[in-house]
């Protein structure tokens, strides 16, 4: 844009010309480039477009920056909690931090804690929880696993990823979805894969190269996953800045967002959701927002300003991370705010 203006501007005038050209025209004239350039910054479309961004409807139906007692004496404070499902009426936060997981009613008081002290799960680090309506999936990422529970806890079923999926890193699931046909999907960021497991654990594809790699060719850090009713994965690239839509059979088909610090921009994604609207939702760290797009990529806003009509104000989360989305809600999980519940305008 710069070189655009300067290419208009006059060539250096003569010495004879300089002579006759007073000091007060010089400073006119700085003047009215640099006006031309903050009018065209103005009318430019990412102006255009963050303007509009505030505008995405979703109203903050709560907030809870810790759960209520109701469970003994156990510390309730979240500590870097990462991901939610919402099942039976109940919250399960997944309180990575504290490597347990908070079960919580819909006012916020803990009802009890899964954390190995009554032979339940042994959790380490975990990052992601999915739910098939039933039972619990956690990514016990720091034992490079994944648990299915019962909701009190109890593990069913324990799949080691270092031997269904060794690679030449040590396998870090940190994304965790159910795929259509009942079995899961797991991002492994260390090795730049996604991997689909059947059920029993047994390994079916790997999506990715297995290097960093971009456009179709793969991911580069791959990480929060959610899949739709029509069946597309949606793979947040974390350091490609994006987030991908993979077809059924595996193949990149869409992109959401680019790299960059602006409002439909992604700086640093951790995880996406999609609602039955298959308007796609993705949280941002560094920028302190969840980004929305429409079905066809196109940017429709953010949400998490505390003025909702101003993009300027102050934002509601610190770090945003896990996103739920249960028919007209929006759940965020932020590592340092607590969590967040939005509710969606069904006119959008």
């Amino acid at each position: 844009m710069f070189a655009t203006h300067e290419a208009h501007l006059p060539t250096a005038p003569s010495v004879r010309t300089r002579a006759r050209f007073p000091a007060a025209g010089l400073f006119v004239a700085a003047l009215l480039v640099i006006a031309v350039i903050i009018v065209t910054i103005a009318a430019s479309p990412w102006q255009s477009t963050r303007e509009r961004a505030a505008a995405f409807p979703a109203s903050l139906s709560w907030h809870v920056t810790a759960p209520a007692h109701g469970y003994g004496a156990l510390t309730t404070e979240y500590r870097q909690a990462s991901d939610l499902v919402k099942l039976d009426g109940r919250f399960f936060v997944l309180d990575t931090g504290n490597s347990r997981i908070l079960v919580q009613d819909s006012h916020g008081t803990l009802l009890r804690a899964i954390d190995g002290a009554d032979g339940g799960a042994v959790l380490r680090t975990p990052m992601a929880l999915a739910t098939d309506g039933v039972h619990l999936y956690v990514a016990n990422t720091g034992a490079s696993q994944v648990l299915a529970l019962e909701t009190d806890g109890q593990v069913t079923r324990t799949l080691d990823l270092s031997s269904i999926a060794p690679a030449a890193r040590p396998v870090r699931p940190v994304g965790l979805a159910l795929a259509p046909d009942g079995g899961l999907l797991v991002s492994d960021p260390d090795n730049n894969r996604v991997l689909h497991l059947n059920p029993d654990g047994t390994l079916l594809q790997v999506l990715g190269s297995g290097v960093r790699a971009g456009g179709a060719e793969g991911f580069n850090a791959p990480a929060g996953l959610a899949v739709d009713a029509a069946g597309f994965t949606y793979v947040v690239d974390t350091l490609n800045g994006r987030v991908v839509k993979l077809s059924p059979a595996g193949s990149i088909i869409q992109q959401f967002g680019r790299p960059g610090d602006t409002a439909g921009t992604l700086s640093r994604p951790k995880d996406v959701a999609v609602d039955a609207a298959g308007k796609v939702y993705v949280s941002d760290t560094l920028l302190a927002a969840v980004q929305v797009f429409a079905p066809n990529g196109d940017y429709l806003g953010f949400i998490g300003r505390q003025d909702p009509g101003d993009a300027h104000s102050r934002s509601l989360f610190t770090a945003p991370a896990g996103l739920t989305v249960v028919g007209d809600e929006l759940y965020v999980v932020d590592r340092f705010a607590g969590v967040f519940a939005f509710r969606l305008s069904e006119s959008y």
